[in-house]
């Protein structure tokens, strides 16, 4: 068993000093694995428990480049080394440094994926208790790709209807336009799967998602509500239900900084006129906004107080920061 795990090892090791070699040659950076970190990916099978005990308390200092020479190990014929294995990985991701968080969760998503099912359901259990780690990541990866992530506040929820579920610092929404950049091999619709509970995905009209990928986005965030834009501009209102029998949009939620509030629209307004066409719900005056651009100066007639209230509104955009 032991021959197989330094068999097994062994292979990794070289590949690890083959990679490290090229990359030294590319960036003169990359160090070949320590001896010292070898013999501890040894001791994970040692017959003393001190040994495999200090081993692998040992390995997560040498951070991304033992991954995959551990990947390895937990092909062997030893649940404890492979275990010991998963342990090390779920160190090295919760120390959450740059270059080997990225590596140490692709490393546990393959591992929740083995054909070892005590190997799988282990590597599963990593990642669930580390849900909060990983959807930081994700929201911080989103947003280098040109998506826009929202935050619920505590105001946020405590004005709107249902939300009382919710907690500050959640995402609310994502905007994804035509400066996403996450499509290579799918690569961000993976990290806005990540994302629990997701209010709202809004696709804004140029962004390049093929519809077999949303497809697949939609059955894997089956919750959430996928809105589409047909321009970024925005108003920056929901909507309210009741007093529309004689049409028009009820102001619900007016958010603070958008093109409404900034305007003085107020909730309880009730939106009836955008530039020169009627509104006659919510829906139709989304319609008419994604017929201008950010930027557009619209005349918006609204009543308020049971009186006509004419403001000009400077439309917002969807993909601003």
């Amino acid at each position: 068993m032991r021959n197989r795990l330094i068999l097994l090892t062994g292979f990794a090791l070289c590949m690890t000093f083959l990679f490290c070699m090229t990359e030294a040659n590319a960036k003169d950076e990359a160090q070949p694995l320590p001896q010292q970190a070898i013999d501890s990916i040894l001791d994970l099978e040692s017959d003393d428990f001190q040994t495999r005990q200090q081993a692998t308390q040992k390995l997560p200092e040498y951070g991304e480049q033992v991954i995959d020479p551990l990947l390895k190990v937990t092909e062997g014929d030893s649940l404890e080394a492979a275990v010991r294995a998963i342990l090390v990985i779920e160190q090295i991701y919760i120390q959450g440094k740059e270059k080997s968080v990225g590596r140490a969760e692709d490393a546990l998503e393959k591992l929740a994926n083995a054909k070892n099912p005590s190997v799988a359901i282990r590597a599963e259990e990593v990642i669930d208790r580390h849900a909060d780690i990983r959807e930081k990541r994700a929201v911080r990866e989103i947003t280098k790709m040109g998506g826009k992530v929202t935050f619920w506040t505590a105001e946020d929820i405590a004005k709107t209807p249902g939300a009382s579920s919710r907690e500050p610092g959640q995402v609310r929404y994502i905007v994804l336009g035509k400066n996403w950049t996450g499509n290579e091999n799918e690569r961000g619709l993976r990290f806005i799967k990540r994302i629990r509970d997701l209010t709202t995905l809004y696709m804004i009209k140029g962004h390049p998602i093929p519809d077999l990928a949303m497809d697949d986005l939609m059955k894997a965030l089956p919750a959430t509500r996928f809105q589409t834009r047909e321009s970024d501009a925005m108003l920056g209102i929901s909507s309210q239900a009741g007093g529309i029998e004689n049409g028009g949009c009820l102001v619900g939620d007016v958010s603070e900084g958008l093109a409404a509030a900034k305007a003085g629209i107020q909730s309880g307004d009730l939106i009836v006129k955008f530039g020169e066409n009627q509104v006659n719900n919510f829906e139709s005056l989304v319609d008419l906004i994604g017929k201008k651009e950010a930027g557009d100066k619209v005349e918006v007639l609204l009543i308020r107080n049971g009186k006509p209230k004419a403001v000009n509104v400077t439309l917002s955009s969807w993909l601003d920061k």
